[in-house]
Order: C-alpha cells, then sequence, then structure tokens
C-alpha cells in the first residue's frame, strides 16, 4: 500500500512539476519579450495566459481525480489518508498487494501522465523557439548598438566643431564689448557732464516755475470756486407765448440748430442746467435768425411756468458739434412691448446727435465707444432666454465695461429722456434723404398776429398771407 500511496504522490508531484515549469516558461518568456520589444512583450503575455489556462485545467483535473475516487473534491491528504487505509483493511483483504490500489484512478493517473507528457514536449518546444527570437533579437539589438555608437562619434565630433566655432565667435564678440564698454565710459562721461548741465537749468526753471505758481495762486485768492462738473446751459428764453404754448430762445442758425430739436427748460440762477430745477421742456418748430428760434411747448407746471431768462439744456444737442451717445439694453419708449431702439436713433438723429455704439436687430454690438462719447444710455436689462437676449447681455457687459475703463458716464433712458425735453408724443423725424412728404401733415392754423391798421399813403394795399405762428 505504501508504493501505490508513492505512486499517487508521484504523480501529483509531476502535475506540480510540469505546472511550475510551465509557469517558469512563462515568465522567462514574459520577461525576455519585456526586454526586448513591444511586440514579443504581447506574445509572452499571451503564452503567459495560455499557460494559467492549463494551470487551471490541471486543478480541474485534480479535483476530478478525487471525484473518480470518491473523495470530496476539497478534501485534504491528510483527510484521505484515514479512508485510504480503512478501504485497504476493508476492500483488500485476499488480494495480492500488487493489486490493493483504484485501478480506475491508477488508469486515469497513466493516461494524465501521457497527457503531460505531451504538453511538457509541446512547452520545451515553445522554448526553443522563443530562445530562436531571443537570438535574432539580440543580434538586432547588438547591430542598433553599433549603428548607435558611430552617430555619437560623429555627434561628438560635430560639438568639437561647433564649440570651436563659438570659441572664435565669443573671443570677437568679446573684443566687440571691450570696444562698447570703453564707448559706454565715454558716454557716460559725458552723459554726466550733460546731466548736471540739465540739473542746473531744472533748478532754474523751478524757480521761476515756484515764482509763478505764487503769482497764479495771488491770482486765485479773488477768484470764486468754480465747479469743474457743472454743465452750463446751451441758451436761454428771450420771449413766452402762454396763450399759444410758444417760446422764443436765442438760439438760431449761426448755432447750428434746426427744428425737431427738443431742450428740457431749467429755472434761472444756476449756472449747472443739471442740478437746477426742471420747468418743463419745449421743441424747435422754427429757426427764425441767426440767434433766433421758436419753439413749442412740450410739456409745463401751470404752478411753475416757463418764464423769460429761463435756461435750456439738451443733452444731444450741442452747439457747434455733434455729440456722440451709446445705448445698451431693450429699449422700450412707450412700454408697449416694441423695440424702440431705431426710434431713439431718429431722435438723437434729428437732435443733431449721433450714435457710436448700439446693439443692432439681433443683439449684437454695432460700433465702439469713443473718447468723447457723452453718455452711455442704459434701457431694460434684458432678462429672457432668447438668443437675441443673451446677445444683449453680451453688448451690455462690453459697453459698460468700456464706459467704465474710458471714464464715460452711464444714464438710464428715462432720465436721458427727460433731460433731453422729449416727450412720449412728440414726432421725431430725421431730416436726411429718407425724410416725406406724409411725415409733415397739414396742420390747422394757431394765432395770427394783428395786422398793421394804417397802410402807406399812395400805394395798393398789400396782400398778406396768414402767419401760422
Amino acid at each position: 500500500m505504501a508504493a501505490k500511496e508513492n505512486q499517487g504522490l508521484q504523480a501529483v508531484v509531476i502535475v506540480l512539476t510540469i505546472f511550475l515549469l510551465l509557469t517558469g516558461v512563462g515568465l522567462l518568456f514574459v520577461n525576455n519579450a519585456r526586454k526586448t520589444a513591444v511586440a514579443e512583450r504581447e506574445d509572452a503575455r499571451k503564452q503567459l495566459s495560455d499557460s494559467q489556462s492549463k494551470q487551471a485545467q490541471l486543478d480541474s483535473e485534480a479535483k476530478n481525480y478525487k471525484a473518480w475516487i470518491g473523495f470530496p473534491e476539497d478534501a485534504l491528504l491528510d483527510s484521505l489518508t484515514p479512508q485510504f487505509d480503512e478501504d485497504k483493511t476493508r476492500f483488500g483483504l485476499g488480494v495480492d498487494e500488487a493489486s490493493r490500489a483504484y485501478k480506475t484512478m491508477l488508469q486515469s493517473v497513466f493516461e494524465e501522465k501521457e497527457k503531460l507528457v505531451k504538453n511538457e514536449a509541446n512547452a520545451k518546444a515553445e522554448v526553443k523557439s522563443l530562445k530562436e527570437k531571443l537570438l535574432a533579437l539580440e543580434s538586432e539589438k547588438e547591430a542598433q548598438v553599433k549603428a548607435h555608437l558611430a552617430a555619437l562619434d560623429k555627434a561628438k565630433q560635430d560639438l568639437a566643431d561647433v564649440q570651436q566655432k563659438a570659441k572664435q565667435q565669443y573671443d570677437e564678440i568679446s573684443a566687440k564689448n571691450n570696444d562698447i564698454a570703453k564707448s559706454m565710459t565715454d558716454d557716460r562721461a559725458k552723459h554726466a557732464e550733460e546731466l548736471a548741465k540739465i540739473n542746473s537749468d531744472k533748478t532754474a526753471v523751478e524757480t521761476a516755475n515756484a515764482k509763478l505758481e505764487r503769482q497764479v495762486d495771488k491770482l486765485r485768492e479773488g477768484l470764486p470756486e468754480v465747479d469743474q462738473f457743472a454743465q452750463p446751459a446751451d441758451g436761454r428764453v428771450t420771449w413766452v407765448n402762454q396763450r399759444y404754448g410758444k417760446v422764443w430762445i436765442d438760439l438760431g442758425s449761426s448755432d447750428g440748430l434746426r427744428p425737431q430739436v427738443t431742450f428740457s427748460v431749467a429755472a434761472e440762477g444756476n449756472a449747472d442746467a443739471e442740478q437746477a430745477e426742471k420747468k418743463g421742456s419745449i421743441e424747435v418748430i422754427r429757426v427764425l435768425d441767426a440767434h433766433m428760434a421758436e419753439a413749442q411747448i412740450t410739456s409745463d407746471d401751470a404752478k411753475n411756468p416757463i418764464l423769460t431768462g429761463d435756461r435750456i439744456y439738451s443733452q444731444v444737442w450741442d452747439r457747434g458739434r455733434t455729440v456722440g451717445f451709446a445705448v445698451a439694453g431693450d429699449i422700450d419708449l412707450d412700454k408697449d412691448g416694441q423695440d424702440d431702439l431705431q426710434r431713439l436713433q431718429d431722435i438723437v438723429a434729428a437732435n443733431s446727435g449721433r450714435i457710436d455704439a448700439a446693439p443692432n436687430a439681433a443683439g449684437a454690438l454695432e460700433g465702439d465707444l469713443k473718447i468723447d462719447t457723452r453718455y452711455l444710455v442704459l434701457g431694460k436689462y434684458p432678462d429672457g432666454t432668447q438668443a437675441r437676449d443673451e446677445a444683449l447681455r453680451a453688448t451690455w457687459k462690453t459697453l459698460s465695461d468700456d464706459a467704465e475703463r474710458l471714464g464715460i458716464e452711464t444714464i438710464p433712458l428715462e432720465e436721458f429722456i427727460k433731460l433731453m425735453g422729449w416727450r412720449i408724443d412728440n414726432r421725431s423725424i430725421a431730416m436726411d434723404a429718407s425724410s416725406r412728404n406724409a411725415d409733415f401733415p397739414p396742420e390747422p392754423l394757431g394765432e395770427v398776429l394783428p395786422r398793421k391798421p394804417v397802410q402807406p399813403a399812395g400805394v395798393f394795399k398789400k396782400r398778406l398771407p396768414a402767419v401760422s405762428y
């Protein structure tokens, strides 16, 4: 029975030996393949995977052996020996010693041994093939090393040539640097001499400036304080006809004034029109002379009427020049939900102003702020989710950042319109090539001024057309 047990153990040892051999072959294959090339490494991994598969197969077969004997697959040798001895005592009486074995199991072990022999032969063949590949790769590696060494020798020679050339250039540069240093020394001496002279002249100029500043301070002592941010009025009201709601102002054709320009009216007594009390608004309807024009009262307060001497002021119109503005956000003048940007642009143009930057129909920015742009007019901040609302928000941010950088003031749309003296129901028409006859419908005659009661003697009585003012 001991001989049979030894035979079983020998079979297990053979299995383990083959497993270890296959594992070692796989590891050798993996190690050699990783040292040589990436492609060979992938092949070695495949061989290792095959070996692991074979190991799993061997484990499965070992379990089968136990099952064929009649023991549990997870049973250990210590637990099998008592059972085996019991089986020999129970079933081996009267049987030859050589016959006391599990015949079927021995036959299976023999057959498994044949398989393992074949697998070992295949493994040896694979090891031989891998060794041949390794020798080929070693030969190729030696050839590459020789080529690299040759390239290295050439690179060393090139480096020596470059170093020699660099040394020559360094010597030339050193000589030039010496010349430059000598020239700089001479320049420093000359500069020090000129600087001393400049300092002397500067001291004399500073002394003269100090004297002039003292004189200016003495002159300023008698001058009143001036608000540097005050905005002077554009003109004054010279006459008022409250009955027909008309006024005359001291601006005309020589000032660049034209009909449809609107003004806000401020009380007399404050030089800063923006700080003065607002009394109403007017719109120019006729330019009568170089410095005289007739205007219609568009808004006023009966308790505080517009009077002769009141000052007029416009955010847009400026005497002798065109004032620029920028617009951001949704523009809705009459709160009807419709975009009135074009209408606002027409109002500004009618008041001799210009639009430097504003969103287009899609909300994208057109134009840009200039250093002389007067105001950035802010409409309603767009809070919708449409593409145009997003574009308007981007335009708002761009114009706000530019205005802050350039120091341009911002003003709400309502305040801007109020300071212009413009009302929602006013008609504002740009006087250009796009104007049409339909923009100026006939209106009923207003006040008719009395004619002279006496005509000169000896002449026909003149036909005088009715006046419209």
